[in-house]
């Protein structure tokens, strides 16, 4: 009788602490004139429903898609709205201004959201990307300084790399080449010049014989070089899919995620004892004295191992599959339009010839070609390989527009409430980027003055820190195969857009294209 009584009070007090937490939000949000989100969930039990959307969409691969469609159901200007999938509530945005409060002038109210805080953690360390607080501060300017050099952009990396992808590019007598599928092979291309920036020698996906081999680094050690790639992929994905299942992803199973993970520590844990210990044979080679490595800048001001593991995993993580998807993207829309093609070829050929040599081209120059940039930024709005971001509020707070029946007035956001930030959607807004908002027009870029409508690189304190680096090695690969190639066309024009959506998106089924090589004087 006396456990029954006491149950019955702990009940009792949970109730009454609800609901003076309540009205205490209540009174917040009259105080700061916030009016209620608008949702197309008109109970908690629609929740279930909203999960069973998601999944249907997700297995259809237009997830992206179908984010949109939910919030324009609920009226006017529906660009904030709030949904609960299961028992987990969250509100979506694709408002430029709050956009903006949540990255930049309110950041200090909100933080990670469980993805980057918990799951990404538990893969690639505490770090730049997946820190906070003052960790996060410390690692930060840990890393932040060294993209400060100009050393950074060693255009001899890109083009050795780029190299090996083009002799993937088998002709014909017509000089056509085969089909091939783009997609993946930009995959291992980004991935070589990423391990080889971060750890001074690649982990060679393209050419497998010109990476450590077995009687240089042992049997064991090989193999995980060579699984490298895989075990990132395959653990991402995991990663992924623990997050759609929200609190209930511990049903997952986790013996391969956990196979995969102590892989990639093995190798990165190898390199960071070659930094530390201060080897000069990774160094040697065209191109590659007084180069600069990440983690031997990072080995300068630690010798802790686990530190130099955790924040290049990091570097690693935010880098290489978005340059990835990015280059697929565009070649995706260039194959598409082949006048675009011509007028950025003919644009590329006017200001470097027909060669890229890293001996005489500057990342300046490479900046400077206008309309490489234009192609690039607009791929990045329309393909949009980070669609969405998750922060989650560490106090109450408020977002200035999404409210009423019109959805102008400010919203309370409670503590703890998570808020995705759908770039996606907002890449796609016709009231933003016009009427061909969803048609790959470069030339859009010539007018457009761009501020939180379009942010790739996120914004605010927690900006890429890497974003010239890749914005470099985007233009770089894009001219060289553009010099190479006089024409590109599509081999799966009529297959219907579909998006794999996980720790990135890109086209659910590949880059199927051919390739004319053009006569070089």
């Amino acid at each position: 009788m006396l456990i029954e009584s006491s149950l019955i009070l702990l009940l009792l007090l949970v109730v009454a602490a609800n609901i003076v937490t309540t009205i205490k939000k209540n009174a917040l949000a009259r105080k700061w004139a916030c009016q209620p989100l608008r949702s197309p969930d008109k109970n908690y039990l629609e929740g279930f429903r909203g999960f069973q959307e998601l999944r249907n969409a997700r297995a259809d691969q237009r997830l992206v898609v179908q984010f949109g469609e939910s919030m324009d159901a609920v009226g006017r200007n529906p660009h904030t709205t709030r949904r609960k999938f299961l028992s987990y509530p969250h509100v979506m945005t694709r408002d430029p201004d709050n956009i903006k409060t949540i990255l930049s002038t309110r950041s200090a109210h909100w933080g990670l959201d469980r993805y980057r805080g918990t799951l990404m953690r538990s893969l690639f360390g505490q770090g730049v990307l997946t820190a906070e607080g003052q960790a996060w501060k410390h690692s930060r300017s840990f890393v932040q300084q060294q993209f400060f050099q100009e050393s950074i952009s060693n255009l001899h990396l890109f083009h050795a790399h780029a190299e090996a992808a083009n002799r993937k590019f088998h002709n014909g007598f017509d000089g056509w080449t085969q089909s091939l599928d783009v997609l993946p092979l930009f995959g291992y291309l980004t991935l070589d010049i990423m391990t080889e920036f971060l750890f001074g020698q690649s982990v060679s996906s393209q050419i497998p014989s010109a990476g450590p081999q077995p009687g240089e680094v042992g049997t064991s050690l090989a193999q995980d070089i060579e699984g490298f790639g895989t075990s990132q992929d395959v653990a991402s994905h995991w990663m992924y899919r623990a997050n759609y299942l929200g609190r209930f992803y511990r049903v997952l199973p986790q013996r391969q995620f956990k196979l995969d993970r102590a892989r990639l520590r093995r190798v990165v844990d190898w390199y960071a004892n070659k930094a530390v210990e201060g080897k000069p044979e990774m160094k040697e080679g065209p191109g590659k004295l007084n180069r600069f490595v990440l983690l031997d800048e990072l080995a300068k001001l630690t010798h802790d191992k686990s530190v130099l593991r955790n924040e290049t995993l990091n570097v690693l993580a935010a880098g290489r599959a978005t340059s990835a998807a990015t280059l697929g993207w565009l070649f995706y829309f260039l194959a598409r339009n082949p006048a675009v093609y011509e007028k950025l070829r003919s644009a590329v050929l006017e200001d470097f010839g027909t060669s890229l040599d890293p001996e005489h081209i500057k990342p300046a120059s490479l900046r400077a070609c206008r309309y490489l940039r234009l192609c690039i930024d607009e791929a990045l709005r329309l393909g949009s390989p980070l669609p969405m971001t998750v922060r989650k509020a560490i106090q109450d707070t408020t977002l200035p527009r999404g409210g009423g029946a019109d959805g102008e007035a400010p919203v309370f956001i409670a503590k703890g409430t998570a808020v995705v930030l759908n770039f996606f959607l907002t890449n796609r807004r016709k009231d933003l980027w016009g009427s061909d908002a969803e048609d790959f027009r470069p030339e859009r870029w010539e007018n457009h003055e761009s501020n939180w409508d379009f942010t790739p690189f996120g914004g605010g304190p927690r900006a890429c820190i890497g974003q010239q680096f890749a914005r470099i090695q985007l233009a770089y690969i894009t001219a060289f195969f553009v010099q190479r190639y006089d024409r590109l066309e599509p081999l799966d024009g009529d297959c219907p857009l579909r998006y794999e959506t996980a720790t990135t998106n890109k086209p659910a089924n590949g880059v199927h294209v051919r390739l004319h090589r053009a006569v070089m004087g």
